[in-house]
């Protein structure tokens, strides 16, 4: 029992240790990723942004550092041959994985939770808010030039004292099905906004709208806000977006499944299976971060560490992409797609297990 919670204690340690060093890592890329979304929207905005971000990518974090956790801590009692005395005292070596493992399910538990429930609403949160955030902006800008972009939505102009008034108007509007793109060049611009839409009052604008090219004096134009932000009137149909239950319960109810295109059921099947899977991973983590470590930190750190990021490449690789895009073949069933990963996984680590405990 000493033994095994001086192993949870390193674990544990090394865990946190590794969670911080990734965070610090990737904190930058996050806080990028958002600037780039809400294109040039105020500091506030992107800050408000930042959790919404972090919570995208936090599932996918938690797995790895677990991984080169146990890397590290297994490695290091090969390294200082405290390995070795456990072997030389009998023993037995496969009760060593316990801590490990113990650590595992606690975090597949709460990243289930995250990923079953948490992690929809906040993905859906994500879309909603650069656009609350755009709109915002628009009515909070001070005197001065401006540059605004979000998808294909572009504005360029001077802000005029005048609320929500702008001069030197430079505006690049996406269309749809129905209608063209619009490119507007205007001496002056007023824009209103409502719940649901965007009206602007030009003067002295000169409208480009496909083949179309007009002069006017004054116009006015009327968008509705899901079109401007590319927001489909379907996205929220999308299996991403609701939580496990939630997708139960439309795939058992009669009317809503009628209503859904079998692509549509092959993605919420999808969904009800790659989370859960995911989110073992780490169980299956263990019979790989704990023999790469005990083989491999004999020689080098790097060499353990640069196998275990490996290998959570190739789990990543295998279950998101390569799952998911099975899962989207009509001959292939969406559990098979995702457990495909998962049922190899643990035969690939459970012999890996086996040879480091016989070395």
């Amino acid at each position: 029992m000493i033994l095994q919670l001086y192993i949870l204690r390193q674990v544990v340690f090394t865990l946190c240790v590794f969670l911080g060093g990734i965070a610090f890592v990737i904190f930058p890329a996050v806080a990028v990723s958002a600037i780039t979304r809400l294109g040039g929207v105020n500091v506030k905005a992107v800050l408000g942004y930042l959790p919404l971000a972090g919570m995208d990518v936090l599932p996918y974090l938690l797995p790895m550092g677990f991984l080169l956790a146990l890397t590290s801590a297994y490695g290091r009692l090969a390294a200082d041959n405290e390995w070795t005395a456990i072997q030389m005292a009998r023993r037995n070596p496969y009760k060593l994985l316990l801590p490990a493992l113990l650590v595992a399910v606690v975090f597949s538990a709460g990243t289930y939770h995250l990923l079953a429930t948490v992690r929809p609403e906040f993905k859906y949160e994500q879309r909603v808010y650069a656009k609350r955030a755009i709109v915002d902006t628009f009515k909070d800008l001070n005197p001065g030039r401006t540059e605004l972009a979000f998808g294909d939505f572009y504005l360029h102009a001077a802000r005029r004292p005048a609320k929500d008034t702008f001069g030197e108007v430079l505006i690049q509007m996406p269309g749809d099905d129905e209608r063209p793109d619009l490119r507007i060049v205007a001496d002056r611009a007023r824009f209103t906004f409502t719940e649901t839409e965007l009206a602007v009052q030009f003067t002295g604008a000169r409208i480009v709208s496909g083949q179309d090219d007009l002069v006017a004096e004054y116009s006015e134009l009327r968008r509705p806000l899901e079109d401007i932000f590319e927001e489909e009137a379907y996205a929220r149909e999308a299996g991403k977006y609701f939580t496990l239950s939630e997708l139960r319960r439309r795939l058992a109810d009669p009317e809503v499944r009628a209503g859904l295109s079998e692509s549509r059921i092959k993605q919420y099947r999808y969904e009800l299976n790659q989370r859960p899977a995911f989110a073992l991973s780490f169980v299956l983590f263990v019979f790989f971060g704990a023999p790469i470590g005990l083989m491999l930190r004999r020689g080098t750190r790097l060499a353990a560490m640069t196998a275990a990021v490996g290998v959570a490449f190739a789990y990543y690789l295998g279950s998101l992409r390569l799952g998911k895009e099975l899962a989207k073949v009509s001959s292939v069933d969406p559990a098979l797609a995702v457990w495909t990963t998962n049922v190899v996984g643990l035969f690939v680590g459970l012999y890996l297990t086996w040879r480091a405990m016989r070395r």
